[in-house]
């Protein structure tokens, strides 16, 4: 097999791991996404005046109702904003390995021809 073929053999399986990884990546966003939302439909439930808690590094700490629902909104705009850009680097990484096998498979097949 020839090394250009070889490197670009190579880079497809670069480019694979790194997708895994965004996948990996847009998976655990999506789960603190879910879990956002359902902490601020909770948060609906809750009675004016009735206390709210917050986790604090290795603490449960007394906080307003009021500011954390602001801060869970705040985290889902950013959690969500992120989602979307990781989805449009899947999609070009996807393009790009999609690009790159029909290259190689296309010299391979070429290859073979002139070697046969």
């Amino acid at each position: 097999m020839p090394p250009q073929i070889q490197q670009q053999i190579l880079r497809m399986q670069q480019l694979q791991q790194s997708l895994e990884l965004l996948i990996s990546q847009r998976t655990q966003l999506e789960l603190q996404l879910r879990e956002t939302e359902h902490a601020l439909k909770e948060l609906e439930n809750v009675q004016s005046g009735e206390a709210v808690y917050k986790i604090v590094g290795p603490l449960l700490v007394k906080a307003d109702p009021n500011k954390v629902k602001e801060e869970l909104e705040d985290l889902k705009v950013s959690i969500d904003t992120r989602i979307k850009t990781l989805k449009r680097q899947e999609e070009r990484s996807r393009k790009q390995l999609e690009e790159m096998r029909a290259k190689v498979q296309a010299a391979l097949q070429g290859g073979g021809a002139t070697a046969g």
